[in-house]
């Protein structure tokens, strides 16, 4: 008889759209410039061509998930196999939270800088949002699923919005022809777009907190909405710059500064603040909860490790070395890092769950 699951502390809505939230910004903002630079025009389709691959891949998170019935995977490769495997695990992923929280934090401290804030200074900013940000992953798992839950429908209604407002700047002829860039850089653009999309396997490490058991559809449905959020400005940036949408720094943002509303109304680009800061609350709240639960066990362990890598971020966040093009080579660089990382741990413990034998896997 299959074990019961334990008692998470969200259910699979709320895990859904935390990870919408999260993942949705790095889709929706960040990676845009780096896809438009690396394979222009043809940066749309080439997400479009990865997406079945990804589709395919979400069986895997699902397999394992499903194999250790949502326990907490770190006990689990514990209980089940020898404790340094879970080194393996650990290790990579602790760099990944760590580095995704250091991109999101620094990318959104620029764009503040350049966009409306160019007298405040750095530090002040900085330590703003991540005091909000430390304060949520303190509070837990179910304080920053609640802060998605209300944050999300107004982010999507703005998105919305502001796709449709600025609707008659848009020539989507713009988006043919097709395959005009070398296969090299349509492939670089896929393998980008691709370790967006299987952050989904956040869920695995996150499987313990969710109360009911997500089925492999489920899975499906958030890539193919995650693909939506970056298709579409995506599209909507070559559709209103053309050629020159590789040239602009912050494509989204632009997209925002052509809206009007009938005659006397402009400059509505506020409100894409709101957007940008939820989303990055969300994440990088996330990313620092994640650290945490990995190498902490009590409650005050796991604070001392928000509060440690939330010093992390802030040095390296104002540290005048890294300047706007290292940290663009940085962006770059960990794009590649995080594919290599999800994939090899998704393939290594689908291999680990399968290896296990059903009677060791009975007495968990």
């Amino acid at each position: 008889m299959e074990a019961l699951l334990p008692k998470g502390s969200i259910s699979i809505l709320q895990a859904f759209m935390l990870l919408i939230m999260a993942i949705g910004l790095d889709n929706h903002v960040t990676i845009i410039p780096l896809l438009l630079h690396t394979a222009n025009k043809d940066s749309w389709i080439s997400v479009i061509l990865v997406l079945p691959f990804c589709l395919l891949w979400t069986l895997i998170p699902y397999w394992i998930a499903k194999k250790t019935r949502q326990t907490n995977i770190l006990k689990w490769l514990r209980t089940h196999t020898h404790p340094a495997l879970a080194l393996l695990l650990i290790l990579p992923f602790l760099f990944f939270f760590l580095m995704n929280a250091f991109v999101t934090f620094k990318e959104v401290i620029l764009w503040t800088k350049v966009s409306f804030l160019p007298e405040t200074p750095i530090l002040a900013t900085a330590l703003s949002l991540l005091a909000l940000c430390v304060y949520s992953a303190f509070k837990g798992i179910r304080s920053i699923a609640i802060c998605a839950g209300i944050l999300l429908p107004f982010v999507w209604v703005l998105g919305y919005f502001v796709m449709t407002a600025n609707i008659e700047f848009k020539r989507y002829t713009l988006l043919f022809p097709l395959f005009t860039n070398s296969f090299s850089s349509i492939a670089a653009c896929m393998m980008y777009a691709a370790s967006s999309f299987i952050e989904v396997f956040v869920l695995v490490l996150l499987q313990h907190h969710i109360r009911s058991k997500f089925k492999w559809y489920h899975i499906m449905i958030l890539v193919l909405i995650i693909s939506g959020l970056t298709i579409g400005p995506l599209t909507g940036a070559i559709a209103t710059f053309g050629y020159k949408s590789d040239q602009i720094r912050y494509p989204a943002f632009e997209q925002w500064r052509l809206v009007r509303i009938g005659d006397y109304f402009s400059h509505v680009d506020f409100l894409s603040i709101y957007q940008w800061l939820s989303g990055a609350f969300i994440r990088i709240s996330l990313m620092l909860y994640l650290v945490a639960d990995l190498i902490s066990k009590s409650n005050r362990s796991r604070q001392y490790s928000i509060a440690i890598s939330a010093g992390i971020l802030l040095l390296l966040a104002i540290m005048p070395i890294i300047s706007d093009m290292l940290y663009l080579r940085i962006v770059k660089w960990y794009y590649i890092c995080a594919f290599a990382i999800i994939l090899f741990s998704s393939f290594w413990l689908l291999f680990t769950v399968l290896w296990i034998p059903s009677k060791k896997r009975a007495g968990a």
